[in-house]
């Protein structure tokens, strides 16, 4: 999706935070004390927090169209599985491409020395991040078939499925997840966002998401019964698809794990 064009709908809508700040982990003690004490939701306040967001916005990929999908991906691993050792010495960029790797595998919790949170880390090492961005893309474009994935679904549905939808992922998000959607725009343009956190009100939710294209803050949207789809003045109609849950479990039971 067009990075200027996203800018326009995500400097639009308002910011309206759900999450209270909590401190950047150090240490494999602090990050599971958050893990145990903070009842399943500790990524949700994580990612609320602007310093623990990737510095820089979606870019880069084939003909220069973006790698949405796998920013909000590498986001989201990178909020699960990292602890931040400021006290140790900067990585050397061969040293941040193997961290960066094991973030993208989602290998294990990872720490991150040198830094004291990841958008110093992301900011950093830009160059490493995007290349591995844009290979992503590329292994999962032409060798699994993902883009066929990401042209799914229809930019406007019933108003049955729409609530059903909403009524789905409010379930996931309420337990604490951070759920990666791909968003079906009308024709065959598909973007992505994270949403890490939802209130429910008399007649719909509201939203809290995190949008590749403007990382730096998070992006409030409105769901109310009768709608068919989110809407926008500039691009109509979209829908939101979750996806990538068998990813998301992976996280899960590695923090878990981690944290016997």
């Amino acid at each position: 999706m067009n990075v200027k064009k996203w800018l326009v709908l995500a400097l639009s809508i308002s910011f309206v935070p759900v999450v209270q700040a909590e401190e950047v982990p150090q240490s494999k003690s602090e990050f599971c004390s958050q893990y145990k004490s903070m009842k399943g939701n500790r990524t949700q306040v994580i990612l609320g927090q602007d310093e623990m967001r990737m510095a820089f916005q979606n870019n880069g990929g084939l003909i220069n169209g973006g790698v949405c999908w796998w920013h909000s991906r590498f986001q989201r691993n990178a909020a699960y599985l990292t602890i931040f050792r400021p006290d140790l010495p900067i990585p050397s960029s061969n040293e941040a491409k193997e961290i960066i790797k094991d973030i993208r595998f989602a290998t294990d919790v990872i720490t991150i020395p040198g830094f004291a949170n990841f958008n110093e880390f992301s900011r950093y090492f830009r160059a490493e991040i995007q290349s591995r961005l844009d290979g992503w893309q590329r292994t999962d474009g032409f060798l699994k078939q993902q883009w066929i994935v990401g042209l799914a679904g229809a930019s406007e549905t019933t108003q049955e499925k729409m609530k059903k939808g909403m009524d789905n992922l409010y379930k996931q998000v309420s337990q604490g997840d951070v759920v990666y959607q791909k968003l079906q725009i009308k024709g065959i343009v598909a973007h992505a966002w994270l949403v890490i956190g939802m209130t429910k009100v008399a007649n719909g939710y509201d939203l809290e998401v995190i949008d590749s294209n403007s990382p730096v803050r998070t992006q409030a949207y409105r769901y109310r019964e009768g709608d068919t789809s989110f809407y926008h003045y500039y691009y109509g109609n979209f829908v939101p698809y979750t996806g990538h849950n068998r990813e998301l479990n992976k996280l899960k039971k590695k923090v878990k794990k981690f944290c016997k």
